[in-house]
C-alpha cells in the first residue's frame, strides 16, 4: 500500500480466512489453539546464476547499494530475529510518505502490515546476502499450521497504539479499508474455492539487483507448492507493481478492482486514491513449464537472427 511501491514487484494478500465486510478487529478472533513455536533457521542452500526477473531497471537502484558480484545468496526459513530487518525493509520500500517525518509511527504501520501478512503464514523464507535480508516470501498452504500463532495478539497491541495517536488512527482506518477491499475481491472471485495456497507477501529489496534474489525465491516457492500437492495458488497485487511479471510467469488475472470506479475510496484523502487491485492465480507446474517454453522461444528467435 502506498505510492512508494512502484520500484519493486510484490504480492500482498489479505487473510483468506476473513469473512464479511465488518471492521477488522483481530482481538475478536479466536486465537489458534497451539503452543508457541520458535521460528528456527534450517540448513541453507546457495543460489545458482539466474536472471534478476523481479527487479526494475538499474536506474532505480543506487550504485552503492549493489553488492559485489562475488557474493552469493543464502535462502533459509524466517527467524524471529529477522523481523526488525523485515519491517525496516518494508518501511523503506512501501512506507507511507505522509508519515515519513514521523519514522516511529511509519515503522509501526509497516509492522502492522508485516504482521498482517505473517498471520496465517505457514511457510516464510528469506534471501540473505552478506548477512542482510534482501528478500522474502510469506505463503499459506491449506491444512498446514501457522508459523506465528500469536499474530492476532500482536496485531491487537499494534492497533491499540495506533488508535492512541490521531494520525495513527487515520492510518489504521485506511489500512483496514484496504484489507476489506481485498477481502471483498476474494469473495466476488471465489478464488478460495479453487486454490489450495496463497502467496501472502513477496518482497525484494532494490539492493538485491543483480543477484537473482527474486527469481530464486519464486522458483523455490513454486517447488515447495508442488511438493505439498498444491494444484493452484493465488496472490494479491496492484498497479503500483509490475503486474506483467505475473503474466510472464503464466499466471492469469482472476479479478480486478479499478480505483476510478470507486470514488468513495479514501474519503479522508490522507494517502490519496487507492490503487487498482488484482487477484492473480497460477499452477506451480505450469509456471515452470511456461518459463521453459518462453526461454526456448527466445533461444529459437536468437538462433534465427544469428545472435
Amino acid at each position: 500500500m502506498g505510492a512508494t511501491r512502484d520500484h519493486i514487484n510484490h504480492a500482498k494478500a489479505s487473510n483468506r480466512n476473513h469473512t464479511g465486510d465488518a471492521r477488522i478487529d483481530h482481538r475478536n478472533h479466536t486465537p489458534y489453539q497451539r503452543s508457541p513455536q520458535v521460528i528456527i533457521p534450517q540448513p541453507t542452500t546457495r543460489s545458482q546464476t539466474e536472471p534478476a526477473a523481479l527487479v526494475k531497471p538499474a536506474a532505480l537502484v543506487k550504485p552503492d547499494a549493489i553488492a559485489a558480484p562475488s557474493s552469493s545468496v543464502t535462502y533459509r526459513p524466517l527467524a524471529a530475529n529477522d523481523l526488525p530487518a523485515v519491517i525496516d525493509e518494508y518501511d523503506q520500500t512501501w512506507g507511507f510518505k505522509p508519515l515519513s517525518q514521523r519514522r516511529p509511527l511509519s515503522q509501526m504501520v509497516s509492522k502492522r502490515f508485516v504482521m498482517h501478512y505473517l498471520e496465517g503464514t505457514t511457510r516464510a523464507e528469506v534471501a540473505e546476502l552478506d548477512g542482510q535480508v534482501l528478500g522474502l516470501t510469506f505463503a499459506q498452504v491449506d491444512g498446514e499450521q501457522p508459523l506465528y500463532p500469536h499474530a492476532q495478539e500482536t496485531l491487537a497491541g499494534i492497533d491499540d497504539r495506533l488508535r492512541a495517536d490521531d494520525t495513527g488512527s487515520i492510518a489504521l482506518r485506511e489500512t483496514l479499508y484496504w484489507h476489506r477491499a481485498e477481502n471483498r475481491l476474494e469473495r466476488i472471485s471465489q478464488i478460495g474455492k479453487v486454490t489450495q495456497a496463497e502467496l501472502r507477501l513477496f518482497l525484494v529489496s532494490p539492493k538485491a539487483r543483480g543477484h537473482g534474489v527474486g527469481g530464486g525465491l519464486w522458483r523455490r516457492l513454486m517447488a515447495y507448492f508442488q511438493d505439498r500437492g498444491v494444484k493452484r495458488y493465488f496472490l494479491h497485487t496492484d498497479n503500483s507493481c509490475d503486474v506483467g511479471f505475473y503474466d510472464h510467469q503464466g499466471l492469469v488475472c482472476n479479478a480486478k478492482r479499478i480505483a476510478a470506479d470507486h470514488p468513495e475510496d479514501h474519503v479522508e484523502k490522507m494517502y490519496g486514491r487507492m490503487n487498482d487491485l488484482y487477484i492473480y492465480s497460477g499452477e506451480p507446474s505450469r509456471t515452470v513449464r511456461h518459463r521453459r517454453r518462453a526461454g526456448a522461444s527466445v533461444a529459437q528467435q536468437q538462433s534465427k537472427r544469428g545472435e
